[in-house]
């Protein structure tokens, strides 16, 4: 009988444990992300906006933590391309604001934002939102910073 007793002990303590990871799972909130085929639409924009303006460059997009999903150096671009890219594209996911936006700051003497780590305030990285909350951002680097405000506009546009 005290065998018995133990195993019906177990069984029910076993029962609430995983009924209490169900409820915790249960909590857990979703929140939009990128898909694949987004990310092809935005590579897409952006190569042929790049085409159009007789350039070359680097394009990154990035999820909402500013984790790569693609990064592509393309044909004759300037190989700094790539951190500036980089940089740009984690700025605005993190961040949440146009890149540009740090770059007029920093042209009216806001230089204690060069203080903020991980904050790049060079033009063409732009966050992405869907329904209110960021999905992620895209990046474009070419040697010209207005050409690159155009260029991520169009990009981005595809998501809107």
């Amino acid at each position: 009988m005290k065998l018995n007793l133990s195993k019906t002990t177990f069984a029910m303590g076993a029962f609430v444990l995983l009924g209490g990871f169900a409820a915790q799972a249960n909590a857990v909130t979703m929140r939009p992300a990128l898909q694949d085929s987004d990310v092809e639409k935005i590579v897409a924009a952006a190569k042929q906006s790049i085409q159009e303006n007789h350039t070359a460059g680097c394009i990154a997009v990035a999820d909402a933590d500013g984790e790569l999903l693609f990064l592509q150096r393309q044909e004759d671009a300037m190989p700094n391309c790539v951190s500036s890219a980089i940089a740009k594209v984690r700025t605005a996911a993190k961040f949440g604001t146009p890149t540009v936006t740090y770059n007029k700051l920093l042209g009216q003497h806001q230089e204690i934002m060069l203080g903020v780590p991980e904050l790049a305030p060079m033009p063409g990285g732009q966050p992405l939102f869907h329904g209110g909350k960021i999905i992620g951002a895209v990046a474009i680097s070419t040697p010209d910073g207005d050409l690159d405000v155009k260029v991520v506009n169009a990009a981005a546009a595809v998501i809107k």
